[in-house]
């Protein structure tokens, strides 16, 4: 598969790109995300991590100036098309960036797929975007949906834990990132005892917390995000869980954004990410100076990722000399980019998503406040973590088995 994935790559770079063209004087990305609504301050670190990485470049790459043109999706699908559409026809842009919302993902993919612009998305974790709707011009920086999710799964029977809850919000983003230490953690023999999942938009966990088997359980695996995190978390402690069950989950339960809104009931909560403002780098060091001095607050997940976005228009382009004409070289210079980010190395797949490490972390508290404290690694995790891309891409989707965990 991934040998035909390549070929495919060749014949529709060939059939649909130009071959030459001369270097624009000023190169335009377009950055799209959020800067309005519920997710509004998740686009603020996309729209920081851009700007941060080509201003410490001098807003250059490839001896041509770098203009970006920020447009707001409102995380809505049908504003997110019509805003890639200007960007594109209008604007001119070579790049497309950002992508906060899954939704909005999959409502610009086949647009830009259409006219062989490149899409770096450095949010939006839609599986199908790099797996069964992999396409040469479409690259992901940021983790795909259950990425992290697998070396949880491991972790969990590293500990020696045998039996586990599961609690998620019933959609795609909760059953595929639930789904991902599910599957590692039963193949591994593991159990899931019991699996919830609240309707998307719950405030009140209470019905839920109350009817957890914690007795019959050695951890609950919860994923939730934003306001339904904080919730979820907060609830957790009240009911006085916290403490007599371990709580774990991936990096949006505990996210640097809603951190200390959670406060101390987060407190030892056990996490996965590819990345945390606390991992142990020269090159994180740096970011986050510059990101604190910047922006008066550390770094994000999403602000890395936006910034490794960045950082690969640039090194793309400086390969090529700054040429957009020929974009089947251009696409080959972004998969080929490989470089130390702040998260630790980074390079793409087959399938134009990231190899990289991913952490396990600890919430603590330290003298700069609550922090994602990491404490273990998995070293060189692919979105396909140990099965091949045939393999992986054959199993049923973790949205079609949510309700299958419970044996």
């Amino acid at each position: 598969m991934e040998l035909k994935f390549k070929a495919l790559c060749a014949a529709v770079t060939l059939s649909l790109f130009g071959a030459s063209g001369a270097a624009a004087e000023t190169i335009k990305v377009g950055v799209l995300s959020p800067n309005t609504g519920p997710y509004a301050v998740i686009g603020e670190d996309v729209k920081n991590g851009f700007q941060l990485y080509f201003d410490s470049v001098g807003n250059k790459a490839g001896g041509d100036d770098i203009k970006l043109i920020f447009e707001d999706s409102q995380a809505k699908p049908d504003v997110g098309l019509t805003k890639a559409q200007k960007l594109v026809e209008s604007d001119k842009v070579a790049f497309v960036g950002g992508i906060v919302s899954s939704s909005v993902a999959y409502a610009v993919r086949d647009y830009l797929v259409e006219k062989k612009v490149p899409l770096l998305v450095s949010v939006s974790s839609a599986d199908g975007l790099t797996q069964n709707l992999a396409a040469p011009n479409i690259f992901r920086t940021n983790s795909s949906g259950s990425q992290t999710s697998h070396p949880m799964g491991q972790w969990l029977l590293d500990q020696g834990y045998k039996r586990v809850i599961i609690v998620a919000p019933g959609y795609s983003m909760g059953f595929e990132q639930t789904g991902g230490i599910a599957r590692v953690f039963t193949e591994g023999g593991g159990k899931v005892v019991q699996a919830l999942y609240p309707p998307l938009g719950t405030t009140d966990y209470a019905p839920y917390l109350t009817q957890l088997k914690v007795d019959d359980a050695d951890a609950v695996i919860a994923v939730f995000a934003g306001s339904e995190a904080i919730q979820f978390v907060k609830q957790f402690e009240e009911y006085g869980l916290k403490g007599e069950i371990p709580l774990v989950g991936t990096s949006l339960l505990t996210d640097d954004l809603i951190l200390e809104k959670e406060g101390d009931a987060a407190l030892g909560v056990i996490t996965s990410s590819h990345y945390s403002s606390q991992v142990d780098t020269p090159e994180n060091k740096e970011f986050v100076a510059a990101y604190k001095e910047r922006y008066k607050r550390p770094p994000t997940l999403y602000a890395e990722a936006s910034y490794v976005a960045a950082r690969v228009i640039h090194d793309a382009l400086d390969k090529q000399g700054g040429d957009i004409g020929n974009q089947e070289a251009l696409l080959k210079a972004i998969s080929d980019v490989s470089f130390k980010a702040p998260r630790g190395n980074f390079k793409f797949d087959d399938y134009n998503s990231p190899i990289h490490d991913i952490y396990i972390l600890k919430v603590e508290r330290t003298e700069d406040g609550l922090v994602n404290k990491p404490f273990h690694r998995y070293e060189n995790i692919s979105q396909f973590y140990t099965w091949t891309p045939e393999e992986f891409m054959k199993l049923p989707p973790y949205r079609d088995i949510a309700d299958t965990w419970v044996k």
